[in-house]
């Protein structure tokens, strides 16, 4: 038997309802989950892949100096006064070489490189990287600090090599043109044949490799940042790809082959986390998520904030700081001993790099409020200095990211070192940087055209199948039922009553006139 019309129109209806429950609610976001999979992976045959290994943009970095204006009062005791100079803006190309993929352990081995070119264009107004600041000696005092405690009987010795190898020193402060000290270096001059020179030059050989060029005749460079400066990092970093299991891409493993990170004490030693470069997708407000900055050594854990947007994209801010080491159980163990955990907001880099210094946030954000009574000149901003990090949670996409961090040590005193013998022993600032990623608009609107415009047409499609599955299906219902539904209509009780007129009731009685009714004459017959 062949349909009518208008049922056949129904059953169209009704069935594109049912497919845009089945296809926008069921299907698609399978199909969609499906392919992030695939596509967030470090496999060889994706985008993310190619864009991790690396940044087709460079990211910015921006560090800003602390210039010390009463040197000779810090010397003699006193409280530091320090005004900020900055930022020094430089773009940072980051990319990863001599990578090893195992099929096996679905893992990436490679090796980090970072390239910097100073942009004066995008730094402070008229700064140009040749601006003479003064700061603590950060090598003599390093050197001093270290020997002090380690090697107390060498203590006067090496502060009697401290005027042949730096040049005559007046006190415990460097005066040095900002690109010098960042990445072209200091000369420190270890052609030297005397035993305390020659003993300072062997140590700074061996413990600051990662801050020291050797140049002709004997003479060292000293700078921050410059070895490192497009360079390949000798050491290699292992990674999850996330093709067996997407909820592990990017997780760090390995560091130079050990499974551990080899600095710290109990679960402080262990891997947890991303390479902060790629993380796992589908992301919730509830989801823990957990980051390894390998240039500090350790793990970070980053909680959510509130809810953000980038260039027309819905993201999620986290935040983080450096916590407090001495009443967190679950960070105690970046301390040597219990006993000896920094104040607030600070963390000792020694183990990580050698060197007695301290890193915090900036102007000691988050930070124990005594160490901002030690120094002069900071103003801790949450905006300018907190650490946060903006993803898109649905593919795990870093949108937009700010790590700020800055570096301390303690103005040592020393009392078998002239040049160290009256510092005010407290904890003191010498710089802060900041990292900075933002996808350029080229990536965002690659996102957003294969990822949000997908999601946003089948959006609206499923609701109008649906809007017509329900339309559709009721009109044609009422199309067919309509005799019955007329009928029922009909039949209903008052609808057809009729009125019964009574001839006696309803004569005429009278004429109405002006005036009233008259009754009329009564006629013989």
């Amino acid at each position: 038997m062949q349909l009518p019309m208008h049922l056949k129109i129904g059953a169209g209806a009704a069935a594109a309802g049912v497919f845009g429950v089945l296809f926008g609610w069921v299907m698609f976001p399978a199909i969609l989950k499906s392919q992030i999979k695939k596509e967030m992976a470090l496999s060889k045959k994706t985008d993310t892949r190619a864009m991790w290994e690396r940044i087709p943009f460079a990211m910015n970095f921006k560090v800003y100096m602390f210039n010390y204006t009463n040197p000779e009062e810090v010397q003699n005791g006193g409280i530091p006064i320090v005004k900020e100079i900055g930022p020094y803006h430089f773009d940072e190309w980051k990319e990863k070489v001599e990578l090893e993929d195992s099929e096996e352990n679905d893992t990436i081995t490679y090796k980090k490189k970072d390239t910097f070119i100073f942009r004066p264009d995008l730094s402070g107004p008229g700064l140009t990287g040749e601006e003479i600041i003064t700061m603590p000696h950060v090598v003599m005092i390093s050197v001093a600090t270290i020997v002090s405690k380690e090697k107390p009987k060498l203590t006067k010795t090496v502060g009697q090599a401290f005027n042949k190898i730096f040049e005559i020193q007046k006190d415990a402060f460097l005066r040095v043109k900002v690109l010098d000290i960042l990445f072209r270096g200091f000369v420190v001059n270890c052609d030297q044949n005397d035993f305390g020179p020659k003993a300072v030059c062997t140590a700074l050989k061996v413990e600051a490799t990662n801050n020291i060029i050797i140049g002709p005749n004997k003479q060292y460079y000293f700078s921050i940042f410059g070895p490192r400066n497009g360079t390949i990092d000798p050491q290699t970093v292992t990674v999850k790809r996330g093709i067996k299991n997407i909820m592990d891409v990017g997780q760090v493993v390995a560091l130079g082959g050990h499974p551990q990170i080899g600095l710290w004490r109990g679960k402080c030693d262990q891997f947890q986390g991303t390479d902060w470069t790629v993380f796992p997708p589908f992301l919730t407000e509830k989801d823990p998520l957990e980051v390894y900055f390998g240039d500090l050594c350790r793990n970070f854990r980053p909680w959510f904030q509130n809810k953000t947007n980038y260039h027309g994209i819905k993201t999620n801010r986290y935040v983080v700081n450096i916590g407090d080491l001495s009443n967190d159980p679950n960070l105690r163990c970046h301390c040597e001993t219990d006993d000896t955990c920094p104040p607030k907001g600070l963390m000792s880099m020694k183990k990580c790099t050698n060197a007695p210094t301290f890193i915090s946030l900036p102007h000691y954000l988050d930070s124990d409020p005594q160490l901002l009574t030690t120094v002069k000149g900071l103003n801790p901003d949450v905006n300018k200095h907190g650490i946060e990090i903006d993803f898109e949670p649905l593919s795990g996409t870093p949108m937009e990211a700010k790590l700020r961090v800055m570096f301390n040590m303690v103005l040592h005193q020393e009392s078998q070192m002239e040049l160290l013998r009256n510092l005010p022993n407290t904890m003191a600032p010498l710089f802060w940087m900041e990292e900075g990623l933002a996808l350029d608009k080229d990536f965002v609107k690659m996102l957003k055209n294969q990822l949000f415009l997908p999601k946003k047409i089948v959006g609206a499609l499923k609701w109008i199948l649906v809007t017509i599955g329900i339309f559709g299906t009721a009109g044609s219902l009422i199309m067919h039922f309509k005799d019955d539904i007329m009928g029922m209509v009909g039949s209903s009780p008052g609808s057809s009553a009729k009125t019964k007129v009574n001839p006696e009731t309803n004569q005429q009685k009278g004429i109405s006139v002006i005036g009233g009714t008259q009754n009329l004459p009564k006629l013989d017959m």
